[in-house]
């Protein structure tokens, strides 16, 4: 007797819990990520109004962690609009959505060019039930410095031809000694390519082809120009 009591008493707060669950966050746990040169990452988390009752459509939200570097911005728009301060610890909110009704959460992370990591989670709860549920959005961005660093590491210069006057730009902290070759191989000239550019006097050179060259680490550079 004892046991089937058990098992009726189970059952009933079971059944409970399901009519309880008025509504539907998908997904509840996402985890996004993008450069730190991105405006935003930002993840859509459906909210779908489930519940029998037609006047169940009041619903409660506050933000319960935000974990992310000082310089990143967090908001959060509800399924119904985006409010101005969302993106802070205690911030609660509510909207409307009627029964069957979804919309859309959209939480964002602005980066503004700083690598991390961020999380925030959000309690949801019915304003009739009390059944809640939590959004918890992870964001990874990583740094793209390096590789602009390489991309931009381009030895270039002009005009081409030149007359009186070269200007040299190589993206670099270091500083290079450059050396001018004629077409004979002699060397007519040395400078300082310093702080990544520099501007280069050619004015006593003779009309010809000439060659820039210079060692980065490893690497021999050179170009070719025209004096006229």
């Amino acid at each position: 007797m004892k046991r089937i009591f058990t098992i009726i008493i189970s059952v009933l707060v079971l059944s409970n819990f399901v009519v309880a669950q008025n509504f539907t966050l998908i997904p509840k746990l996402s985890k996004i990520q993008g450069a730190s040169t991105k405006n935003v990452i930002e993840k859509n988390v459906n909210f779908i109004n489930k519940s029998n009752d037609i006047t169940d459509s009041i619903f409660n939200y506050e933000v319960i962690e935000v974990s992310m570097p000082l310089a990143w911005v967090l908001s959060i728009c509800d399924p119904f609009t985006c409010l101005e301060g969302s993106g802070v610890v205690g911030f609660k909110s509510s909207f409307i959505k009627n029964r069957n009704d979804s919309g859309n959460f959209k939480i964002d992370f602005s980066p503004n060019g700083t690598p991390g990591n961020g999380t925030t989670r959000i309690v949801v709860r019915s304003a009739k039930t009390s059944f809640a549920d939590t959004i918890t959005v992870e964001g990874k961005v990583w740094g793209v410095a390096v590789k602009e660093v390489k991309q931009n590491k381009e030895f270039s210069f002009y005009p081409n031809p030149a007359k009186d006057e070269l200007f040299l730009k190589y993206f670099s902290k270091e500083s290079f000694q450059v050396e001018i070759y004629n077409i004979l191989g002699s060397k007519v000239k040395t400078f300082t390519l310093n702080g990544g550019q520099a501007n280069v006097n050619i004015e006593e050179l003779s009309n010809g082809i000439y060659f820039l060259r210079f060692k980065d680490d490893e690497k021999v550079i050179s170009k070719t120009f025209t004096k006229n």
